[in-house]
Protein backbone atom coordinates (compact mmCIF):
# COMPACT_ATOMS: atom_id res chain seq x y z
CA UNK A 1 0.00 0.00 0.00
CA UNK A 2 1.04 3.65 -0.77
CA UNK A 3 0.07 5.65 2.22
CA UNK A 4 -0.74 4.35 5.24
CA UNK A 5 -4.38 4.62 6.70
CA UNK A 6 -4.80 6.44 9.96
CA UNK A 7 -7.10 9.07 11.89
CA UNK A 8 -6.80 11.37 9.04
CA UNK A 9 -8.66 9.14 6.75
CA UNK A 10 -11.53 9.27 8.76
CA UNK A 11 -11.41 12.87 10.78
CA UNK A 12 -9.52 14.56 7.87
CA UNK A 13 -12.03 16.33 5.51
CA UNK A 14 -12.97 15.10 1.90
CA UNK A 15 -11.07 14.88 -1.31
CA UNK A 16 -12.50 17.71 -3.29
CA UNK A 17 -14.76 16.76 -5.67
CA UNK A 18 -12.89 18.28 -9.00
CA UNK A 19 -9.67 15.94 -8.10
CA UNK A 20 -11.79 13.09 -7.72
CA UNK A 21 -13.54 13.95 -11.40
CA UNK A 22 -9.79 14.16 -12.16
CA UNK A 23 -9.05 11.10 -11.25
CA UNK A 24 -12.14 9.05 -12.61
CA UNK A 25 -11.05 10.43 -15.83
CA UNK A 26 -7.86 8.94 -16.27
CA UNK A 27 -9.49 5.98 -15.35
CA UNK A 28 -7.57 5.91 -11.66
CA UNK A 29 -9.09 5.10 -8.14
CA UNK A 30 -10.96 8.03 -6.95
CA UNK A 31 -9.96 8.10 -3.46
CA UNK A 32 -6.17 7.21 -3.96
CA UNK A 33 -5.57 8.26 -7.49
CA UNK A 34 -4.56 4.14 -7.63
CA UNK A 35 -4.04 2.70 -11.20
CA UNK A 36 -4.74 -0.90 -12.89
CA UNK A 37 -8.57 -0.74 -11.87
CA UNK A 38 -9.45 -2.75 -14.78
CA UNK A 39 -9.50 -6.43 -14.78
CA UNK A 40 -10.90 -6.44 -18.66
CA UNK A 41 -10.54 -3.17 -20.73
CA UNK A 42 -14.10 -3.14 -19.45
CA UNK A 43 -14.77 -4.78 -16.44
CA UNK A 44 -13.44 -2.71 -13.35
CA UNK A 45 -12.08 -4.98 -10.31
CA UNK A 46 -14.05 -5.28 -7.16
CA UNK A 47 -11.74 -3.03 -5.09
CA UNK A 48 -9.17 -0.62 -6.09
CA UNK A 49 -5.19 -2.67 -5.42
CA UNK A 50 -4.21 0.26 -4.05
CA UNK A 51 -6.64 1.45 -1.10
CA UNK A 52 -8.85 -0.96 -0.83
CA UNK A 53 -11.65 0.83 -1.73
CA UNK A 54 -14.84 -1.13 -2.96
CA UNK A 55 -16.30 0.55 -6.09
CA UNK A 56 -19.88 -1.61 -6.48
CA UNK A 57 -20.78 0.22 -2.56
CA UNK A 58 -25.19 -1.15 -3.60
CA UNK A 59 -27.04 -3.29 -6.19
CA UNK A 60 -27.19 -1.58 -9.53
CA UNK A 61 -24.39 0.33 -8.53
CA UNK A 62 -23.22 1.23 -12.18
CA UNK A 63 -26.24 2.05 -13.44
CA UNK A 64 -24.68 5.24 -13.10
CA UNK A 65 -22.12 4.70 -15.50
CA UNK A 66 -24.50 3.62 -17.85
CA UNK A 67 -26.30 6.58 -17.93
CA UNK A 68 -22.51 8.56 -18.00
CA UNK A 69 -22.04 7.11 -21.12
CA UNK A 70 -25.65 7.83 -22.21
CA UNK A 71 -25.18 11.18 -21.92
CA UNK A 72 -21.73 11.71 -23.39
CA UNK A 73 -23.16 9.82 -26.47
CA UNK A 74 -26.01 12.50 -26.87
CA UNK A 75 -24.25 15.59 -26.56
CA UNK A 76 -21.79 14.29 -29.08
CA UNK A 77 -24.88 13.29 -31.17
CA UNK A 78 -26.29 17.08 -29.92
CA UNK A 79 -23.26 18.93 -31.35
CA UNK A 80 -23.21 16.79 -35.13
CA UNK A 81 -26.85 17.47 -35.32
CA UNK A 82 -26.63 21.16 -34.70
CA UNK A 83 -23.31 21.54 -37.02
CA UNK A 84 -24.91 19.07 -39.44
CA UNK A 85 -27.92 21.57 -39.76
CA UNK A 86 -25.83 24.87 -39.55
CA UNK A 87 -24.06 23.20 -42.76
CA UNK A 88 -26.90 22.05 -44.17
CA UNK A 89 -28.37 25.93 -44.59
CA UNK A 90 -25.14 26.75 -46.75
CA UNK A 91 -25.61 23.71 -48.70
CA UNK A 92 -29.21 22.54 -48.89
CA UNK A 93 -28.53 20.04 -52.24
CA UNK A 94 -25.97 18.13 -50.25
CA UNK A 95 -27.55 14.56 -48.97
CA UNK A 96 -28.36 12.98 -45.91
CA UNK A 97 -26.63 9.52 -46.29
CA UNK A 98 -22.86 10.57 -44.91
CA UNK A 99 -24.47 12.17 -41.81
CA UNK A 100 -26.69 9.23 -41.13
CA UNK A 101 -23.64 7.37 -41.29
CA UNK A 102 -21.31 9.48 -39.15
CA UNK A 103 -25.01 9.15 -36.40
CA UNK A 104 -25.11 5.10 -36.48
CA UNK A 105 -21.09 4.70 -36.43
CA UNK A 106 -20.74 7.38 -33.11
CA UNK A 107 -23.98 5.66 -31.88
CA UNK A 108 -22.16 2.19 -31.93
CA UNK A 109 -18.66 3.38 -31.62
CA UNK A 110 -18.70 5.81 -28.77
CA UNK A 111 -20.41 3.79 -26.36
CA UNK A 112 -17.85 0.61 -26.38
CA UNK A 113 -15.14 3.43 -26.73
CA UNK A 114 -16.13 5.70 -23.39
CA UNK A 115 -17.26 3.35 -21.43
CA UNK A 116 -14.42 2.53 -19.31
CA UNK A 117 -14.02 6.64 -18.33
CA UNK A 118 -17.50 6.32 -17.87
CA UNK A 119 -17.50 3.65 -14.70
CA UNK A 120 -14.27 5.03 -13.02
CA UNK A 121 -15.87 8.83 -13.38
CA UNK A 122 -19.27 7.29 -11.90
CA UNK A 123 -17.12 5.80 -9.00
CA UNK A 124 -16.06 9.36 -8.62
CA UNK A 125 -19.02 11.36 -8.60
CA UNK A 126 -20.64 8.47 -6.57
CA UNK A 127 -17.91 9.24 -3.78
CA UNK A 128 -17.76 12.93 -3.65
CA UNK A 129 -21.72 12.52 -3.51
CA UNK A 130 -21.91 10.14 -0.71
CA UNK A 131 -18.41 9.88 1.18
CA UNK A 132 -17.25 6.83 3.07
CA UNK A 133 -18.88 5.57 6.50
CA UNK A 134 -16.36 4.42 9.03
CA UNK A 135 -17.23 1.01 8.56
CA UNK A 136 -16.17 1.18 4.82
CA UNK A 137 -13.00 2.88 5.68
CA UNK A 138 -12.23 0.28 7.71
CA UNK A 139 -13.29 -2.55 5.31
CA UNK A 140 -11.01 -0.46 2.74
CA UNK A 141 -8.48 -0.52 4.78
CA UNK A 142 -8.71 -4.35 5.85
CA UNK A 143 -8.38 -5.24 2.31
CA UNK A 144 -5.88 -3.78 1.19
CA UNK A 145 -4.01 -5.08 4.26
CA UNK A 146 -4.77 -8.72 3.00
CA UNK A 147 -4.16 -7.73 -1.07
CA UNK A 148 -0.58 -6.67 0.28
CA UNK A 149 -0.07 -9.54 2.37
CA UNK A 150 -1.28 -11.49 -0.53
CA UNK A 151 1.85 -9.98 -2.80
CA UNK A 152 3.82 -10.67 -0.21
CA UNK A 153 3.93 -14.31 -0.54
CA UNK A 154 3.88 -16.49 2.42
CA UNK A 155 5.53 -15.46 5.52
CA UNK A 156 8.56 -17.12 6.99
CA UNK A 157 6.47 -19.65 9.57
CA UNK A 158 4.54 -21.00 6.33
CA UNK A 159 5.35 -24.59 5.81
CA UNK A 160 6.95 -25.66 3.28
CA UNK A 161 5.85 -29.36 1.62
CA UNK A 162 8.21 -32.18 2.49
CA UNK A 163 10.95 -32.93 0.19
CA UNK A 164 9.94 -36.30 -0.28
CA UNK A 165 6.27 -35.78 -0.97
CA UNK A 166 5.81 -36.41 -4.85
CA UNK A 167 4.15 -33.30 -6.96
CA UNK A 168 0.73 -33.18 -6.18
CA UNK A 169 -1.05 -33.47 -9.89
CA UNK A 170 -4.83 -32.08 -10.68
CA UNK A 171 -7.31 -34.91 -11.56
CA UNK A 172 -8.26 -35.09 -15.13
CA UNK A 173 -11.23 -33.15 -16.19
CA UNK A 174 -13.75 -36.63 -15.86
CA UNK A 175 -12.45 -37.29 -12.43
CA UNK A 176 -10.94 -40.33 -14.38
CA UNK A 177 -7.36 -41.51 -13.95
CA UNK A 178 -5.54 -41.20 -17.04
Amino acid sequence: MDRPFGVDDVLGGPTPWTVMVRRGLARRCPRCAGDHLFVTRYRLKDRCPTCGYRFEREPGFFLGSWFINFMVVEAVHFVLVMGFIVWKSGHPEAGLLAPIGVGVATGIALPIIVYPWAQTVWAAIDLAMTPLELAEIIDAADAADAAEADAAGPGPGAPEPPADAPPETPPDAAGAPP
